[in-house]
């Protein structure tokens, strides 16, 4: 089953800290050079999100190790994390939609998380600078399809609530928040225009200069 995400909620209630060296580092070590720009982006953290499943894989485009041409221009190809542990994806709610029917919201299961308390209470901390990694193509991901928001559960047949996630003009970015003293890496899926669809953590991932791991 294919899906697609609609405009995430903006909100600019959600704490920060001061994650450039934290981007910095990302950066130089994915693409195995120094940064050679930064740009602001106008988008903020989403209040909340619902832990709707895992993440099975990512798509994504990059010009990492890519020398310059003579045009001065880097040649982009297309990479795909498989996830080596357990990966959760975390989705703004209501922003997977049906392929097939952009205006219908999919039915998705699992415990929704405010960005907003958790931080307000410094149990977690979002970063404000991020590492641009590449063009997001896909998310392969199974989704909660039985129990409830409190105690979400995974089908049993092998292809239950499977889905590709496609986000139009979507980009995959990474960075680490900060959950009490630990700086855990996790990516996500944005926009500029539009801001955050999906955040993926898992216990295992991280960013080497190999790419995705994890």
């Amino acid at each position: 089953m294919s899906a697609m995400a609609a405009k995430p909620n903006r909100s600019r209630r959600v704490r920060v800290y001061d994650a450039n060296e934290v981007a910095k580092k990302i950066t130089e070590t994915f693409k195995d050079r120094d940064v050679e720009f930064e740009k602001e982006h106008g988008f903020d953290w989403p209040d909340k999100v619902q832990h709707v499943g895992d993440s099975l894989g990512v798509a994504y485009a990059s010009d990492k190790w890519k020398p310059k041409d003579k045009a001065g221009k880097r040649e982009w190809e297309v990479y795909k994390h498989i996830a080596e542990s357990r990966n959760r994806i975390f989705a703004v709610p209501r922003v997977i939609r049906f392929e097939s029917d952009p205006k219908k919201p999919m039915s998705t299961i699992g415990p929704t998380i405010s960005l907003v308390d958790s931080t307000r209470d410094g149990s977690l901390l979002m970063p404000a600078h991020f590492s641009e990694l590449g063009i997001f193509k896909e998310a392969n991901v199974v989704l909660h399809v039985d129990g409830t928001d409190e105690h979400p559960e995974f089908g049993d047949g092998k292809n239950d609530g499977v889905v590709t996630l496609s986000v139009k003009h979507g980009m995959l970015g990474a960075s680490e928040v900060k959950m009490g003293r630990r700086l855990v890496p996790f990516l996500f899926v944005y926009t500029p225009e539009d801001g955050v669809y999906f955040i993926i953590l898992g216990d295992e991932l991280d960013v080497e200069k190999d790419g995705i791991v994890g």
